[in-house]
């Protein structure tokens, strides 16, 4: 046999020992949101026995859709816009089979609606990248000629910032002390921001926007582009993903919360729930909430946790049914406004405020009294007579602020012990809470445990 032949004989008998290797591992895996059936996906696929462990009676976590009792429609707990940078999340839909349930922009396009009603476009070709990126911001209407040089000229020096060195300054100490005036703030920064980080300028950490920053408009031609679910949340991840992972001989059980964890010399040997007790595992996977992780007994003094630096931003929801829709985008940003975005679904709208403190403790009537009047303001088309129906919705604790605060309180806690591995958007210390950070962590999860085979 020649060395060449040998030493591919010995690289496939150490393939082979891997993937027997992990045949024999048992993963629990706590929590069905995104991280969790990322994570399960990625395990499966690769030889592991998966039991995932969800303490409510559905999947999805804070990510889902449900059918609109009175109109029989498929709506989400709350509208969600995913880019072309998010990679992981593509791979992920690709992974269960899935991708088609994305819509994605031919190229970029987002239309930002002024308080007086008129309507600017911040568009792109697909020619020339990245100078079609840089035309247009200069193309972009809805700022002055001296404030598009200067937007500019701060995507132009994106790369000469470190995320790491920007952590202590909040998004809108950044922005100032880059030059950029409170009309620019209002009309581009801010509506950028709150759209990606889900929370205030004056809280969320510069150093987490500038890496987002960087990964849209620095990751591609791609990389820009806004994708919308065609369908549903559920319909577009969960529903396939539960079926990958059940094909493949996973268990899924809903309605089992987990209750307490033991450790034994720095291992995790048992896992107790409000149904059951597991011992039979080899790793076990924490993709839950951080306030839902401190709850369980014993987890608490093992993380050291300083709950009070991790501060959560609300997002508000509003579903409106309209007796005639002549809204003709599949969106729009809004400018200077409680209500952020617009999502038309042809029979129903769907308007979403992020960090939406000043409106979530409302009520309904006071909610939709505000929101008539500011669609009133901005779009000719709308009238209230046109509201056939609407539906509120309330995430009280729908993301965690991304604050220089909660990244150090965070950074402090070890993503493992021993065997416990712990995943969710809430680990990923640079990136806000989105649908990538949480599959992203959920696929380093299952990396981490296939690693411990090699």
């Amino acid at each position: 046999m020649s060395g060449q032949n040998i030493a591919w004989f010995t690289n496939l008998i150490l393939i082979y020992q891997s993937i027997i290797n992990l045949i024999m591992k048992k993963v629990i895996v706590i929590g069905g949101g995104l991280a969790g059936l990322s994570c399960s996906c990625s395990l499966i696929e690769s030889g592991a026995e998966v039991i995932l462990l969800e303490a409510s009676p559905k999947l999805g976590g804070r990510a889902y859709s449900f059918i609109d009792e009175n109109t029989g429609d498929i709506i989400d707990n709350g509208q969600h816009i995913m880019m072309g940078c998010y990679e992981n999340t593509i791979e992920f839909l690709n992974q269960i089979d899935a991708a088609e349930q994305l819509l994605i922009q031919d190229e970029l396009r987002v239309p930002f609606v002024m308080n007086d009603g008129s309507i600017h476009f911040l568009s792109s070709s697909n020619n020339r990248y990245p100078i079609n990126l840089l035309r247009s911001i200069i193309k972009f209407t809805a700022l002055s000629i001296k404030e598009r040089i200067r937007v500019l000229d701060l995507f132009l020096d994106l790369l000469c910032f470190e995320e790491e060195d920007l952590i202590d300054l909040t998004v809108k100490e950044w922005l100032l002390n880059e030059s950029q005036d409170e009309n620019s703030i209002k009309i581009l920064w801010e509506v950028l921001a709150i759209g990606t980080l889900n929370s205030k300028i004056e809280e969320a950490s510069a150093g987490v926007f500038v890496n987002v920053l960087k990964r849209i408009f620095l990751g591609g031609q791609e990389a820009s582009k806004i994708m919308l679910p065609i369908n549903g949340l559920s319909e577009m991840y969960v529903a396939p993903a539960a079926e990958f992972i059940r094909r493949r001989g996973g268990t899924i059980v809903v309605s089992e919360r987990v209750t307490g964890v033991t450790f034994e010399s720095d291992e995790v040997v048992r896992i107790d729930t409000n149904k059951n007790s597991y011992t039979e595992f080899d790793f076990v996977v924490s993709t839950i909430p951080l306030h839902a992780l401190s709850k369980i007994e014993s987890i608490e003094k093992i993380l050291n946790l300083q709950l009070n630096q991790i501060k959560y931003s609300p997002i508000l929801s509003i579903n409106i049914w309209l007796s005639k829709n002549e809204f003709t985008e599949s969106f729009y940003a809004l400018v200077d406004s409680d209500i952020h975005w617009l999502f038309n679904h042809g029979s129903y709208i769907s308007l979403v405020t992020s960090a939406a403190e000043g409106l979530i403790n409302l009520t309904d009537e006071e909610i939709m009294r505000k929101t008539i009047s500011q669609l009133s303001n901005n779009f000719c088309v709308f009238s209230p007579d046109l509201i056939l129906s609407y539906k509120i919705l309330k995430e009280k604790r729908a993301t965690y602020i991304p604050s220089s605060e909660s990244i150090i309180c965070r950074n402090r806690i070890t993503d493992s012990f021993g065997n416990f591995i712990l995943a969710g958007d809430w680990t990923e210390l640079m990136l806000p809470a989105t649908i990538e950070s949480a599959v992203l962590s959920g696929r380093k999860a299952a990396a981490k445990i296939l690693e411990y085979n090699r």
